[in-house]
């Protein structure tokens, strides 16, 4: 059976509130979150070496979906911070946290995928951080969000480089726009409005918001076909160019 490693399991895509009642015994939570960039580096080689003991040294799927998206700032524009220093601490909060992250991540797990069969790391990302799709929906905000997940496609991209010999297949993938955040239906549709909208003057077909069941079968499938040609693609999760909505 493939072996699994999933980051971000506290909420949206990851959550595994499920577990608690879970039969299996093939399920593992193991803490590795921390805001400290050593302690982090820690925690990940600790985490690291509990799924070796469990898997026997090998690894067939790493799934990098932890990522800070909602912040009290996300809304503003880069230009409209209170302050220097209030734009920077953020900007460095995402990068530290969506880029810097899931690269210590990606390195702690590296042994264990070059020993595994699979050899696949999927690594969640956004259309928020295409150039393309800001510039054709004038989409100003979240923009430390955005410039984080734009730095961390393109190191998805060095590692596929790096690694294709060794048979690594590397993805950076846009899962949509999913209902991850709290609320019933219709407030969480009432939140996303505004942006639905704003996608879809400019891509009419854009299909708004989905649930998070939908997109993680997608993903599965997506995982399942790519191969090594597609190693450094960013990528929608139906495999459409992701820099497109």
């Amino acid at each position: 059976m493939p072996s699994y490693v999933v980051t971000g399991t506290s909420r949206g895509l990851g959550l595994h509130e499920f577990i608690a009642g879970h039969t299996h015994k093939n399920v593992h939570v193991i803490e590795a979150d921390s805001k400290d960039a050593r302690a982090l580096r820690v925690n990940l080689k600790n985490a690291a070496d509990t799924v070796s003991k469990i898997t026997g040294g090998t690894l067939d799927v790493l799934i990098n979906n932890a990522a800070l998206m909602d912040y009290e700032r996300v809304d503003l524009t880069l230009d409209a911070f209170p302050d220097a220093e209030t734009l920077e601490a953020d900007l460095m909060l995402f990068f530290q946290t969506n880029t810097i992250g899931p690269i210590h991540t990606i390195n702690a797990f590296l042994p264990l995928l070059l020993a595994g069969t699979t050899k696949k790391c999927l690594t969640i990302s956004t259309t928020a951080g295409s150039p393309k799709v800001a510039n054709a929906t004038n989409f100003t905000t979240y923009g430390g969000y955005g410039i984080s997940k734009a730095a961390l496609n393109l190191a998805i991209a060095k590692y596929a480089s790096r690694f294709r010999d060794d048979g690594v297949v590397f993805l950076a993938v846009t899962p949509g726009m999913v209902k991850t955040m709290p609320g019933t239906e219709e407030e969480v549709n009432k939140a996303l409005e505004p942006l639905v909208e704003k996608f879809r003057k400019r891509y009419p077909h854009f299909e708004g918001p989905i649930t998070v069941e939908r997109s993680v079968r997608d993903i599965l499938v997506l995982l399942d076909r790519a191969g090594i040609a597609d190693s450094g693609k960013f990528t929608h999760r139906d495999g459409r160019d992701g820099d497109s909505i």
